[in-house]
């Protein structure tokens, strides 16, 4: 590669500026993180980017807000009738594609986030073409990839327009990013070029100095999603179990809200204090010591990163979670962790554990591991380990691409 900058067509779901805040509900975390990528990655780069869009906002872009997005060259759709919509979709990029390359020159790397049909279906495309640019996997999470698939389930897939397994939808390109640690192995036995980057913080924030004069029973706190695989339910109810001194409190996006209104009523101290969008919930932290992040082992988890351990670090806060997904690799030694395996008896042991440590010690805690995240796992970082990375790649695959 020469010195010039790359040139990047990113092929993201990311909404456009002004249009996310109004649907807080959908992609709550890939949103900010593919927002924040793209524009550190710009700042290093020539990029271009083209955006799907779910049908949930089919139609209404406008009134615009203040929330961050991306400003597309192209908007293609996600939505019904599907079959149409995907073909259509993957014309319009096709073409599209096609215009920029006769304009301004073939990019560097075509960067396409996630595995999605339209997309998956354009790299085909993309791969039959002489000469063409590197393509590059950018893979945030897939609850399906690595799991056994049944010979039924691939016969159907066959007859299906525009569907790819997950793993076989790898192979289709050159080299992946990935978010999650677990997903090397794959890689790796194929000869693709594989990175780790664990995304980065999407909100800025300055939480107050520590007060070393805080006094009391040390207090807990969650914030992200409300749903089943976050395991809040199962936390909360286990720390009510655990008779610990302390308090809980929780705040987030999700369906469970309901369920977790209704505990609180029912034990003074737990605390829900309602549905916020996730920057919101950085400012409220500053209520607790300590931060959980409840992550099993289950299946998938670990082809992914729990963005929110990002934001906690930014609060300035104490963490205590699991290390599924590489979680320990970010928090290092100053993370405070549970057994994913034994999760129910780790948690209530932890939560007495950590009661009894003094503040003080939990706040040096919090310090250290706002500061090593600020300096290690902020996007402009991020984006310079990906660029070279992807220059890399670009080198090493010249010769069969053309």
């Amino acid at each position: 590669m020469s010195n010039s900058r790359l040139r990047v067509l990113y092929l993201s779901n990311a909404f456009p500026p002004g249009v996310g805040g109004r649907f807080p509900s959908v992609n709550p975390a890939g949103h900010p993180q593919e927002t924040r990528m793209a524009q550190a990655l710009a700042r290093k780069t020539d990029l271009v980017s083209v955006g799907l869009l779910p049908q949930e906002v089919w139609g209404q872009l406008e009134p615009k807000d203040d929330s961050i997005g991306l400003d597309h060259k192209l908007l293609l759709w996600e939505r019904p009738p599907e079959l149409w919509h995907r073909w259509w979709s993957w014309r319009q990029l096709r073409m599209f594609y096609l215009m920029e390359f006769v304009r301004n020159g073939m990019p560097d790397v075509v960067l396409v986030r996630n595995l999605t049909p339209v997309f998956n279906h354009f790299v085909k495309w993309l791969r039959a073409q002489r000469p063409r640019p590197a393509i590059v996997l950018v893979f945030a999470d897939s609850s399906t990839f690595g799991k056994k698939v049944s010979a039924w389930r691939k016969f159907r897939y066959s007859f299906k327009p525009m569907q790819t397994l997950n793993d076989d939808a790898m192979l289709l390109y050159d080299a992946c990013i990935s978010f999650g640690v677990g997903t090397r192995s794959f890689f790796d036995e194929r000869n693709i070029p594989w990175m780790w980057m664990a995304s980065s913080f999407n909100f800025s924030y300055d939480p107050p100095p520590p007060d070393p004069a805080r006094t009391g029973p040390i207090r807990f706190g969650y914030f992200g999603a409300l749903a089943e695989h976050a395991h809040i339910l199962p936390t909360v109810k286990i720390f009510l179990d655990s008779k610990v001194p302390g308090s809980l409190r929780v705040c987030g996006f999700g369906k469970l809200a309901d369920d977790l209104k209704a505990l609180a009523g029912q034990h003074p101290n737990f605390h829900f204090d309602g549905v916020m969008k996730q920057q919101e919930c950085l400012a409220w932290a500053q209520q607790v010591d300590v931060l959980i992040n409840p992550r099993l082992a289950i299946w998938g988890l670990e082809n992914s990163f729990p963005s929110k351990v990002f934001e906690y670090a930014m609060t300035g806060k104490a963490i205590l979670s699991t290390r599924t997904g590489g979680v320990d690799r970010v928090l290092e030694e100053n993370g405070l962790y549970l057994d994913a395996e034994n999760f129910e008896s780790s948690l209530r042991e932890k939560l007495k554990e950590v009661s009894a440590l003094p503040r003080t010690e939990l706040q040096r805690r919090g310090t250290a591991i706002r500061t090593h995240v600020l300096k290690n796992f902020n996007w402009d970082e991020q984006a310079r380990r990906m660029v070279e990375f992807m220059d890399g790649v670009v080198s090493s695959t010249e010769g069969r691409r053309k």
